[in-house]
């Protein structure tokens, strides 16, 4: 893993250990506090690694953090903090996946229901996406579900 990686993937860590101390303790100092300590880790990740310390985190290791970063990105309120969230983890070579427009793929999607299309063009397409879906470097992490644009009057949710 490169030093660019290893201290966005640090900096993402710092941001969702801010996260949840503010929204456990409710407590924007703790979570400012949190969030220093985590983010002097980060400026240190950068650095080689001293002899005899923890070895970059591995596969697992990356896949268990992309994961905590998605729980708590799903639940954050304030835009600032998602839109950094999204930053940092666009860093590390997660994308979010918000396919509006495309034609509805069950292999790539999951239907979350469906509307009245405006137009009969657009039947089958993506007209919403409910829930965002993430790739981790190509790799499809979670299926973005999606509301698709039928055909007559019938709406399905």
């Amino acid at each position: 893993m490169g030093t660019r990686t290893r201290m966005a993937l640090v900096a993402l860590v710092a941001l969702a250990a801010a996260v949840v101390v503010w929204l456990a303790a409710g407590s924007p100092v703790g979570a400012a506090a949190a969030l220093a300590g985590a983010l002097g880790a980060a400026a240190l990740a950068g650095r080689p690694a001293p002899a005899g310390t923890a070895a970059p985190v591995d596969q697992a290791g990356r896949g268990a953090l992309i994961a905590a970063c998605l729980y708590v990105r799903d639940r954050l309120t304030s835009a600032a903090l998602a839109q950094r969230l999204d930053q940092g983890l666009a860093e590390a070579g997660v994308t979010m996946l918000a396919p509006v427009g495309e034609r509805f793929d069950p292999a790539r999607h999951e239907a979350g229901g469906t509307t009245p299309a405006p137009d009969p063009a657009l039947d089958g397409t993506v007209a919403v996406v409910e829930i965002p879906g993430y790739a981790d470097r190509g790799t499809l992490l979670r299926a973005p579900v999606v509301t698709v644009y039928r055909n007559g009057s019938e709406t399905r949710t």
